[in-house]
């Protein structure tokens, strides 16, 4: 009785502006990063922010950044805004700030009620090119186990990584988007308020009537698809989509999947997309992909189609890494051993990996989650 009372005081103590779930940093270039949150209800809410030289963050008046479409600024308990005209490998200082709507019925008098800023003032570092060096920690097929999220990343630093990346399958289903961003973000709020948040699409994640929700959770600037490249330091990553793992015709598809087509329209952008002068100037290219690109007796539809039509085009950009997931074991496919001339690297859903390149070399070391070291590759 006296925990149910307590929750009650607490409920009836929520203010609007109250945030619920983050902030996360996602999106991030070498000029803009966006920060993402929601509050328990309708709240006008905008980002302060500015360089971190050294200084506390309240020795000056902080610029404002708010989230706009189309020129107007956004109401709701979903926000998302972007942090712009920035500079490479900088690191800036940022916080949240929300002022409650209490009636905004007319299009012409809105009622606010009071203001709120975040208490805590959080870091992000731009990307940069120009960066000696590349280190990041990669895990893959959570399925919504929260505490096993948990134990993966624990012990990681924001100070050690330029970011932080989910290789597929956050979850099983996409029937709630509430639900989802809660697995998303709640058990790596602490990291990822402080470090860029990438995302790979797992096949799970097109399961389930929300599936077309999930740009809320990982905004992306082409929203239509989840293939892209971003580069950091010596290292240009190609992100890339397999899509479900069984022909589209499957029963277990409802007759909804039109993944063919979508393969097709990304093999036809991957083609242009290493030519482009950040990925074909990268002394190392690593390609993130949640399916793995070879196939043998076991492998099903579409890890056989990504292994004959993307793989030649990563041949001939000179990718040296594939790393991915899905397989729910750790796997190790050498270079040549199925028409690929770079190595395949499959994390397990029990493990971790730190990845670090100068340039020269790349270094992945697997970790359990209780932080002990199983495996550890130089190529």
């Amino acid at each position: 009785m006296i925990i149910l009372l307590g929750l009650t005081v607490m409920a009836l103590h929520a203010e609007p502006t109250d945030v619920v779930c983050g902030p996360w940093i996602s999106d991030v270039t070498e000029t803009s990063f966006s920060v993402s949150w929601i509050t328990e209800g309708n709240t006008f809410s905008w980002i302060e922010s500015g360089e971190d030289d050294g200084r506390n963050f309240y020795a000056e008046k902080r610029q404002r950044y708010y989230q706009t479409v189309a020129g107007k600024r956004m109401t709701g308990c979903w926000h998302c805004v972007t942090v712009s005209g920035l500079e490479p490998g900088t690191r800036y200082l940022y916080r949240i700030c929300g002022q409650r709507i209490v009636d905004e019925s007319s299009a012409y008098k809105m009622k606010y009620g009071s203001t709120r800023s975040a208490r805590k003032v959080f870091k992000v570092r731009t990307l940069d090119h120009n960066a000696p060096k590349c280190s990041f920690a990669i895990v893959s097929d959570v399925h919504g186990r929260d505490d096993h999220f948990r134990s993966l990343v624990n012990g990681l630093s924001p100070d050690s990584l330029d970011f932080f990346a989910v290789n597929g399958d956050l979850v099983s289903t996409m029937y709630d988007i509430d639900k989802t961003v809660r697995h998303a973000v709640d058990p790596v709020q602490p990291l990822v308020s402080n470090l860029p948040y990438m995302y790979v699409r797992g096949n799970h994640e097109s399961r389930g009537h929300a599936h077309h929700l999930l740009n809320r959770i990982f905004p992306m600037r082409e929203r239509d698809a989840w293939y892209y490249t971003f580069r950091q330091g010596p290292v240009a990553f190609i992100v890339l989509d397999a899509g479900e793992d069984k022909p589209d015709e499957d029963v277990e598809y409802g007759s909804l999947a039109d993944f063919d087509t979508y393969r097709q329209t990304q093999l036809e952008w991957l083609k242009a997309a290493v030519k482009r002068p950040e990925v074909a100037s990268a002394p190392v290219k690593i390609c993130l992909m949640h399916i793995p690109a070879y196939k043998d007796n076991t492998t099903w539809y579409s890890q056989n189609w990504v292994a004959d039509n993307f793989v030649p085009v990563l041949n001939d950009a000179g990718v040296n890494l594939m790393l991915s997931g899905h397989i729910h074991d750790h796997v190790y496919v050498p270079a040549g051993q199925n028409g690929n001339t770079f190595p395949i690297l499959c994390s397990s859903n029990k493990e971790r990996f730190i990845v670090t390149s100068d340039g020269e070399t790349i270094e992945v070391k697997a970790y359990d989650t209780s932080g002990n070291l199983t495996e550890s590759y130089t190529f």
